[in-house]
């Protein structure tokens, strides 16, 4: 299964943080299937690619660490294919993912970490 983390430290209102997660992984051709306060999961679209190639996408949200108006968030991207390359399907997505989340307009990002 390939598996691909990364970590940001953003400045939003709480008002706008659903909003600005979900447009972000919208903007990556993702659908969003579970929204929650601390939670999303977003998965690509079938029918251009083969079933274990799918990106799944979980956002984590933290804010327990954090100063009061400091967001942790937490990304992983993940498939159920074998990662035999290092420029593949899962790893290309994750790498659209991150640069929609670095240009998110919606927020002011303070920190990215790919890992």
């Amino acid at each position: 299964m390939a598996r691909y983390t990364q970590h940001y430290v953003i400045a939003i209102g709480q008002e706008k943080l659903k909003p600005a997660i979900v447009n972000s992984l919208e903007a990556c051709n993702l659908a969003v299937i579970y929204v929650s306060d601390d939670y999303f999961m977003a998965r690509e679209v079938g029918g251009k690619i083969s079933f274990t190639k799918l990106v799944t996408v979980e956002v984590l949200v933290n804010q327990t660490e954090m100063p009061e108006d400091k967001i942790k968030l937490t990304c992983v991207t993940k498939n159920e294919e074998l990662p035999l390359k290092l420029d593949n399907h899962c790893s290309q997505m994750a790498e659209v993912v991150g640069n929609a989340f670095k240009q998110n307009e919606s927020w002011n990002l303070l920190e990215a970490i790919s890992g």
